[in-house]
């Protein structure tokens, strides 16, 4: 019986006892060694420490370092996602093993893959998705307005909403995604509307409803980039979202800036338009200019274009109803949103229907040639 253990035949036995003192005292007294428990735990960690033996994560100090701490990152199994190892290296040496570790996690990142442009589409086609009023952040309940609805069920609605219209619209070469404008109840940290004041029921905090927003046009955006060559967005501030209109601009145009089939329309304006041959869009919410308006105003701003298209098409929100006005400039339609009325709402006797979103196609020399609606279900 001998309590020396040799260096290499320690190591082994760790190894092979997956660092276990116990089961390693019990190898060692099988072969004949008096070694101690607390003598095993402390040789171990000491091997550890140096080098010698690997931590769980498989990582090893090394270059004559000495281990100061470890971090560690577990999985929800209890396995071992991530280690960092402490140790006392020099400056330079930490930095070259940071950038050897970083090289090794970047070479295992699947990298981000471009959405293929599409090949069939008519280059004679646009076609508009619309949505507005989405209102989202709302706190609607059955027992004050007749339905239950919050941000969850929005972004719900909204997201089957583009499903069945990307789904259901011709394959044009252009898409245009375009919000009219009040996409969130209240305007920033505001808990009323941005003009009036109005007091409004919010079921969440202002970062998450804005986060929703724009992780909802991005989603609309990567759908288009799938079945359009050329994607635009256009969106409108409102009474409800003067300040996050300007906010998801930003945040869309950073996402998509190196992408050149996406072109963000970046501008301040509240009357916005578009042209596609022979076609001319004007975009406005409604709070402010009026729908007999619409022509002269369009006359007045595109007065470059407005002689050189047939046809000119006018959207806009705020009012919550589908209504047409066949103007002799131009023709303005506003549209029924999606989410059910506010408690602001329905104590003014306001009511509506079933909710609906649009994508209307347009041809550059015959104007409208179809519509698909998706209708709101519960």
């Amino acid at each position: 019986m001998t309590n020396y253990i040799k260096k290499q035949y320690f190591i082994s036995t760790a190894l092979t006892c997956n660092k276990d003192p116990e089961a390693m005292l019990e190898q060692f007294h099988k072969d004949g060694h008096t070694i101690k428990i607390q003598a095993v735990k402390l040789r171990l960690k000491k091997y550890i420490t140096k080098g010698k033996i690997p931590l769980d994560s498989g990582n090893s100090v090394s270059l004559g370092e000495q281990l100061k701490g470890t971090s560690t990152l577990y999985a929800e199994d209890g396995s071992i996602k991530m280690q960092w190892v402490k140790s006392d290296v020099d400056a330079e040496t930490r930095i070259n093993a940071i950038e050897a570790t970083i090289s090794e996690l970047a070479s295992s990142i699947q990298p981000v893959i471009e959405l293929p442009s599409p090949t069939l589409t008519d280059p004679d086609l646009a076609t508009l998705y619309i949505s507005n009023d989405l209102h989202l952040g709302m706190l609607a309940t059955r027992t004050e307005t007749g339905t239950d609805w919050n941000l969850d069920s929005a972004i719900t609605t909204l997201k089957s909403a583009y499903d069945h219209l990307f789904a259901t619209s011709p394959a044009s070469r252009v898409g245009i995604v375009v919000d009219l404008g009040d996409l969130t109840e209240a305007d920033g940290h505001r808990k009323g509307t941005t003009k009036s004041g109005n007091a409004v029921d919010l079921s969440t905090t202002y970062p998450v409803v804005l986060r929703a927003a724009y992780e909802s046009f991005i989603y609309a955006i990567n759908l288009a980039l799938l079945k359009h060559e050329l994607v635009y967005f256009y969106n409108i501030g409102g009474n409800h979202s003067t300040e996050n209109a300007t906010c998801i601009r930003e945040v869309v145009k950073q996402v998509y800036k190196d992408n050149p089939r996406v072109i963000v329309e970046d501008s301040a304006s509240t009357i916005k338009y578009h042209q596609h041959g022979q076609v001319l869009f004007q975009f406005f919410h409604g709070d402010s200019m009026k729908m007999k308006q619409a022509g002269e105003t369009m006359a007045a701003d595109c007065q470059d274009i407005f002689s050189s298209t047939r046809h000119r098409f006018s959207h806009a929100g705020h009012t919550h109803v589908d209504s047409v006005y066949d103007g002799t400039l131009c023709r303005v339609e506003s549209h029924r949103n999606l989410p059910p009325v506010n408690a602001w709402a329905a104590d003014h006797g306001y009511r509506r229907g079933v909710g609906t979103m649009k994508s209307i196609s347009y041809d550059a020399s015959l104007g409208e040639v179809s519509r698909s609606i998706y209708n709101v279900t519960t």
